[in-house]
């Protein structure tokens, strides 16, 4: 487990920033953080996922976990985050 990231070696930044950044532009940690989905959920779908090879958001909406216009909001975050943009 790693230490918070005030408190981990200044080696361990750096793979913990880097892991970070790239899990938090994914779409299912993003509907997470905003609270529109559960880990359950998104583990249930992901699963789902893997035997259908359909899109993450067209399952969510699917299934009707998320409506339309979060998935929008969503993929909109991932877009900013993923190209360096996300400042929050």
């Amino acid at each position: 487990m790693l230490a918070p990231l005030s408190q981990a070696p200044v080696s361990e930044l750096s793979s913990c920033t880097s892991a970070h950044s790239i899990d938090s532009a994914k779409l299912g940690w993003i509907l997470i953080r905003n609270r529109w989905i559960s880990a359950a959920q998104l583990q249930n779908t992901l699963s789902q996922q893997v035997k259908t090879q359909a899109k993450l958001g067209e399952l969510l909406l699917k299934r009707a976990l998320i409506s339309e216009a979060q998935l929008q909001q969503a993929l909109r975050e991932q877009y900013w985050r993923r190209n360096g943009y996300w400042v929050i």
